[in-house]
């Protein structure tokens, strides 16, 4: 299931391509075929059309239905990638208005009302009510987060991420939020984790669990060399997708992410890297996957090679 927030995010990423004067008939043509694959593409590609046009990027056409450009000023590609950025950054990121929250390369402890510990990677928002019909509950906007949490059986602990849910009344895990997948880590007693759709299970420790566009998954054995590994200052990467990576690294810099073309999207990282020293992170990535990386302030323009 693609999301409002991937949609524009692609919408976006075409838009930055049509108006870079690099883009072929070719591309031109995949656009329209993209806009018009269904009405939530066409409504996608409107809306940042019309937040890109008040930035003064776009000249709008006169008809609006065919809202894609033809005749459009042909900026640098820096320029207006910049531009596309600074759109992004107009659609606040998910939490923003959340009662705790870490900026990016921050990790910190907090301490709730009831005695749980909760640790927080960087770029992570969330929301913490005491007491919801008997109930201690957390909404985990975005980012990741090892919850430890202090036992009282007559007041289970609920955190929502995303589609998922789990429930406990004392344990110890980690929730980790990217993008539209969930993925959940037990290191210490039993979870109680369920979906929008009602499919529900318990998960043991020693054993994590993955939410996929909005879906509970199968439990498998607990990878804590990878799933835990930012707790210990590291990032571990086997065959994981480049935006993933990316997502990744955008908790430990504030810098916005624009993938260019599929073939970019579809290359995969492995490696262990200083959870401090993302540059090492796209250092590597440079040097060994066919892409270009080109660098703006506050943003980063990922494309193939070629």
């Amino acid at each position: 299931m693609t999301t409002e927030a991937d949609l524009r995010s692609q919408a976006r990423e075409w838009l930055v391509l049509l108006n870079s004067g690099r883009a072929s008939a070719a591309d031109r043509a995949a656009a329209e075929r993209w806009r018009h694959a269904s009405a939530e593409h066409a409504r996608a590609l409107a809306e940042v059309e019309r937040l890109w046009a008040l930035l003064g990027q776009v000249e709008r056409p006169a008809a609006g239905v065919r809202a894609m450009p033809r005749r459009v000023r042909r900026w640098p590609l820096p320029l207006a990638t910049a531009a596309c950025l600074l759109l992004a950054l107009w659609l606040a990121p998910p939490g923003w208005h959340a009662d705790v929250r870490t900026v990016a390369g921050e990790v910190r402890e907090v301490r709730l009302d009831d005695g749980s510990r909760l640790q927080l990677n960087g770029a992570t928002a969330l929301d913490w009510d005491a007491n919801v019909d008997g109930q201690r509950r957390v909404r985990l906007y975005r980012g990741q987060v090892d919850f430890q949490i202090a036992a009282d059986a007559a007041h289970p602990f609920v955190i929502e991420a995303g589609e998922a849910r789990i429930r406990v009344t004392g344990t110890r895990f980690d929730v980790n939020l990217l993008d539209d997948q969930v993925l959940l880590a037990v290191t210490e007693g039993h979870v109680q984790v369920s979906d929008a759709a009602g499919s529900e299970r318990a998960v043991q420790a020693g054993e994590q669990i993955a939410w996929q566009d909005g879906r509970l998954q199968s439990p498998e054995p607990l990878d804590s060399a990878r799933a835990l590994a930012w707790q210990r200052g590291r990032l571990v990467f086997r065959d994981r997708p480049l935006p993933e990576v990316f997502e990744e690294l955008q908790r430990q810099q504030s810098q916005q992410v624009l993938f260019l073309d599929a073939q970019a999207r579809a290359l995969k990282v492995t490696g262990v890297f200083a959870l401090d020293d993302p540059q090492a992170v796209l250092r590597a990535i440079e040097t060994a996957l066919p892409v270009k990386l080109t660098r703006l302030p506050g943003g980063l323009l990922v494309s193939s090679e070629g």
